[in-house]
């Protein structure tokens, strides 16, 4: 049943709202298409974010933002009360963005023609970070079973950490929806104490982990690890920009605070700390009720395959508005897949620029109201079936 406190039923139309998932569907797809790629959702931000800024906005100056220490203790706030975990706020960091910190982090803990391990398919932001900074990629791909559960391969991670100094972990994972259990953290911290690793932990969709999968923050089992988080996936205010990194280790935090300040992407703008401010303080019960309906989308997407696509692989991902799908016993290339889709008029993200273990599959943002959702797969049936 919808939330009828939290109607994520109605549906906003975004075009002409300088929107990259709708607006730039031409650029992105060479044609009108549904899109349903970007991880971005088709929701209003939470009224507590839209009265914040709709209040900052009364007073005309926006100049530059002093430094505001409420913003580290806020962060602090909600991270206990959404995970169970209290960090010392004066250790948390504003960044400007996860994905600039993944860049910084890359610089700061790594050496040119270094070995930095990731595990595929991940969101490519991770891999370009890496090459893109004169780094050596070191894959070490997931594994996954036959009905599109993944898991760690730690027989290849322990063999990659021999020769390689850091490691960067998405968690929950994107694209495939794993919250890595404590098993798996501690296995994966042991390793990296064993062989000297630093794990850097990318956990923007912690915030999405649905109640049955707990999110464990890697500091609390790790102290010399590095966390980036933000309000921006939680909260669909990517467009607004900001986050926060969390380094325990004062040397550590030392060398990533005068990396962040070379690269330029130490501290939040006005704007950004004013929605991440109210989206904490206030947005708690939103974003419950978001996770639910997320949860519930996932369920529909399943019933739907099984029901009209039953040769699809789909493991309802454990966080996130991110379905993962297997079309490989379909026996199209990938190149036959993205036709058949712009074909069909559905914008997807393809598997292969998510790296290995990527080639035939497709992800699709089901962060959207249920009669949109409903369109796509009607689109995606058309498109596969």
């Amino acid at each position: 049943m919808p939330n009828l406190e939290y109607d994520f039923n109605n549906c906003v139309d975004r075009i002409n709202s300088d929107s990259a998932k709708w607006d730039g569907v031409l650029w992105k797809f060479g044609k009108p298409v549904l899109p349903m790629w970007v991880a971005d959702m088709d929701f209003p931000a939470a009224d507590c974010i839209l009265s914040a800024i709709k209040n900052r906005l009364h007073h005309p100056v926006y100049g530059y933002p002093d430094h505001d220490e409420s913003v580290q203790n806020i962060a602090a706030t909600w991270l206990q009360k959404r995970h169970n975990w209290l960090p010392n706020a004066d250790d948390i960091l504003l960044i400007q963005g996860v994905v600039p910190a993944l860049y910084a982090a890359v610089r700061a803990f790594s050496e040119p023609g270094e070995r930095v391990i990731v595990m595929p398919p991940i969101y490519p932001p991770f891999m370009h970070a890496i090459t893109e900074n004169n780094r050596y990629l070191e894959t070490v791909p997931l594994l996954s079973d036959v009905s599109g559960f993944y898991t760690i391969d730690f027989d290849r991670l322990e063999s990659a950490m021999h020769h390689s100094k850091l490691l960067m972990l998405c968690s929950p994972h994107n694209p495939v929806g794993r919250t890595w259990t404590l098993a798996e953290l501690l296995s994966m911290v042991d390793l990296a104490k064993k062989y000297d690793v630093r794990i850097v932990s990318d956990e923007i969709h912690a915030d999405l982990s649905f109640e049955d999968y707990l999110h464990i923050p890697l500091p609390l089992i790790d102290d010399h690890s590095i966390f980036l988080g933000a309000a921006s996936k939680s909260f669909n205010i990517a467009g607004i920009g900001g986050g926060i990194a969390w380094v325990g280790d004062p040397l550590l935090r030392k060398r990533f605070t005068e990396e962040l300040g070379r690269s330029r992407n130490l501290g939040m703008h006005t704007f950004a700390k004013v929605a991440s401010k109210a989206a904490w303080r206030e947005g708690f019960e939103w974003q419950s009720a978001l996770r639910r309906y997320f949860m519930e989308n996932a369920q529909h997407i399943q019933q739907r395959l099984s029901a009209n696509l039953p040769h699809i692989i789909y493991q309802i991902p454990q966080s996130s508005y991110l379905a993962w799908l297997d079309l490989r016993a379909l026996g199209m290339t990938d190149t036959a897949i993205e036709q058949n889709l712009l074909q069909a008029g559905l914008g997807l993200n393809l598997g292969p620029s998510f790296g290995p273990g990527g080639s035939g599959y497709v992800r699709l943002n089901f962060g959207t109201p249920r009669k949109l959702l409903d369109q796509g797969l009607t689109l995606l049936e058309n498109a596969l079936s």
